[in-house]
């Protein structure tokens, strides 16, 4: 029989797709890895989470995570969960668990998960259940659990997780807010099991805000049941059967742990405590902070101490308590601390919390974590915080006299990360050293990349310098510099400002200072000098915009009211501080000038700038134009310069100043918040 060729075509098309499909590689689960100990499944996205707890056959097996994830619900994919994301509770309506636990191991990695939304019944967090009744496994680590909002209306609720049965967390932490009828805990909702004593919380904290409208709200731990070890827990905490750490402690041991948070009943029969509200087991070498808690007395464990004595490490260390830096007391160095600055932190977190990155920024609450920057150049290029206003006054226990800058002292090593206030201030700062001073080194590499601080006051500080690059935030700028402001007093020899001492090639926007400025040469209220174009075969200059000054300034030579010495730029700025030198003094600025210097540079550009003739005493200037204190007080003068105001949009939209018309001079927009 002939055979057409159509008919070949049809017999040999099974074998070939039979051939492509055997030739095909299986599809990658999440985004990467096969689950095994050696080769852990990659948790890099929302998607690969959420997976992760839509897929129980994987409950068993190891995890990593390898990037940052946020989950908050506004952003594409997300959303509120009614229940926990991994392990979930699946019959909300039975009794106890319905669902099956994790027992595997979940990396974190040193990542953080933020944003975690949950509205629903019980057993909530970021795992339902950890471990089960016959079998040990079950292992969270090394995770960060960030800015949670999880409200219940049932038992078993946590920020990490909501029954830990007889797994382990270690190295783990939570932000955030967790609220629930009972057994509620910053990080875990209930911690162990009757009689087993399994599911050890070890080397963990936990913030933010934990309430209960039963029993047992702790500030780490609802009810536990099982062994915790050098934790603690600076969370707020309200409940029928309220602790700073733990609620209520049944048969767990609890040793070397401390708190701090504020702890309230929520009716007059609740059982409150500093550090725990309720206990039945030993509790060891532990602490509670009596001032900040608002307590007293602690249910049968911890010893209560004041601030002061919270933030000593003899403290602890008569305690027993291994510390970086001591061997007495153990090699592994597990705690760390600046000694009367702040409290005990563990080693291997940094800071307050946080991770460095853009999306979860290291956290600077106390003066610890502030000094704790300066000493770790590694995270120069890091994002940074302030979640509160910090005194480094060197009156305060454990305060000192810096004899250098802060952050970034050397030269060769500039701070070129992101550090920002917040809105909030650093007081009190006080440096005597040579040069290269203020709360900052040098900010930026050069020749000007990278390096930004912003939304900073520094209040009432002192310094002094023998040298040059002097200033009251940085003393060397090659970055930027972004709503910040100064005010005390700074003394150098050149390059010295009340803000910043050298400007080279950087950007000061919408700043000022207030600061009583005092040197030798170039010496200017905001800033000592800015950088020349062209300046050591650098192009382009720095440059300032919207900004001010106001405090006195006085000199040798190149002595102004704004900058002592320009080379670049300055853009709708004014000063109006009194002005003294002997030799090239400016109300406003001194400007560079071909043939008289030697750095190579051209002359600098003051645009629509301007100096009140009158407070300064000086009635010229290299750039700007002198006006009475009557005219610096008139919108108009600003107005027809070009002047973006509040409320006007001839000169744009921006709205950067505001002015109490006849009254006052300029300020800028985001001082409003402060009068």
């Amino acid at each position: 029989m002939k055979v057409s060729r159509h008919t070949r075509i049809l017999r040999t098309t099974p074998f070939l797709i039979a051939v492509c499909l055997f030739s095909l590689p299986a599809q990658a689960k999440y985004s990467g890895g096969t689950g095994e100990p050696n080769d852990p499944y990659q948790i890099a996205t929302a998607a690969d989470l959420i997976a992760l707890g839509e897929t129980p056959e994987d409950y068993d097996k190891c995890f990593v995570l390898t990037a940052d994830i946020d989950l908050d619900p506004n952003l594409p994919a997300r959303k509120v969960f009614d229940r926990a994301v991994i392990a979930p509770d699946t019959n909300a309506v039975e009794d106890y668990f319905q669902g099956i636990p994790f027992t595997g191991v979940f990396d974190g990695n040193r990542h953080t998960i933020s944003h975690l939304t949950i509205k629903g019944a019980s057993y909530l967090g970021l795992f339902g259940q950890l471990g089960w009744w016959d079998t040990p496994v079950g292992e969270v680590k090394n995770l960060g659990v960030v800015d949670v909002n999880i409200g219940g209306s049932g038992s078993w609720i946590g920020g990490l997780v909501g029954l830990n049965r007889r797994g382990s967390a270690t190295q783990c932490y939570s932000t955030g807010a967790v609220s629930g009828s009972e057994h509620v805990g910053g990080l875990v909702g209930c911690n162990g099991s009757w009689g087993t004593q399994d599911g050890a919380v070890t080397q963990c904290y936990s913030t933010g805000t934990v309430s209960s409208r039963g029993e047992a709200a702790g500030g780490l731990i609802g009810q536990n049941w099982a062994n915790v070890k050098q934790c603690y827990s600076t969370a707020a905490v309200s409940g029928g059967e309220a602790g700073g750490l733990v609620g209520c402690n049944w048969d767990g041991t609890i040793g070397e742990c401390y708190s701090t948070g504020a702890v309230s009943g929520t009716n007059e029969w609740s059982k409150v405590g500093g550090l725990l509200g309720w206990n039945d087991a030993p509790v060891t070498r532990c602490f509670w902070d009596t001032e900040t808690s608002r307590q007293a007395t602690s249910r049968d464990g911890g010893t209560g101490k004041t601030i002061a004595e919270m933030q000593m490490v003899s403290t602890f260390l008569e305690a027993g308590w291994d510390f970086v830096g001591e061997t007495a007391n153990g090699s592994e160095d597990i705690w760390k601390i600046a000694d009367g600055l702040g409290y005990p932190h563990l080693s291997w977190e940094k800071y307050s919390g946080g991770t460095g990155e853009p999306n979860d920024p290291y956290q600077i609450t106390t003066a610890a974590d502030l000094i704790a920057i300066g000493e770790i150049p590694a995270d120069y290029d890091k994002h940074f915080i302030m979640t509160a206003d910090i005194d480094l006054d060197p009156n305060l226990p454990g305060g000192k006299v810096f004899d250098k800058a802060v952050i970034a002292p050397d030269e060769a090593r500039p701070f070129t990360g992101v550090f920002d206030g917040n809105g909030h201030t650093i007081s009190h700062l006080t440096v005597r050293g040579g040069g290269y001073l203020g709360l900052f080194g040098g900010l930026g590499a050069w020749p000007g990349s990278g390096g930004e601080i912003k939304d900073l006051g520094i209040v009432d500080m002192r310094v002094t310098g023998s040298n040059s690059s002097v200033g009251g935030l940085v003393g060397y700028n090659s970055g930027g510099v972004t709503e910040c402001y100064s005010t005390g007093a700074v003394n150098g020899n050149a390059s010295v400002g009340g803000l910043v001492g050298f400007n080279g090639r950087g950007s000061v926007t919408q700043c000022y200072s207030t600061a009583t400025v005092g040197g030798d040469d170039h010496v200017g209220g905001l800033v000592g000098e800015n950088t020349i174009s062209g300046a050591w075969g650098v192009c382009g200059g720095g440059t300032i915009t919207n900004c001010y000054s106001s405090g006195p300034v006085r000199g040798d030579s190149y002595v102004a009211g704004l900058v002592g010495l320009n080379g670049g730029t300055l853009t709708h700025c004014y000063s109006t501080g009194v002005v003294s030198g002997s030799d090239d003094v400016s109300g406003l600025v001194v400007n560079v000038r071909w043939g008289t210097e030697s750095y190579g540079g051209g002359s600098g550009i003051a645009n629509d700038c301007f100096w009140d003739t009158q407070t300064s005493g000086q009635t010229a200037s290299a750039g700007g134009t002198g006006k009475t204190t009557a005219q610096m007080q008139m919108v108009s003068t600003f107005l027809e310069a070009g002047w973006d105001f509040v409320g006007e949009t001839a000169n744009g939209t921006e709205d950067i100043w505001w002015i109490l018309e006849g009254k006052d001079y300029p300020h800028l927009w985001w001082e409003a918040a402060e009068r």
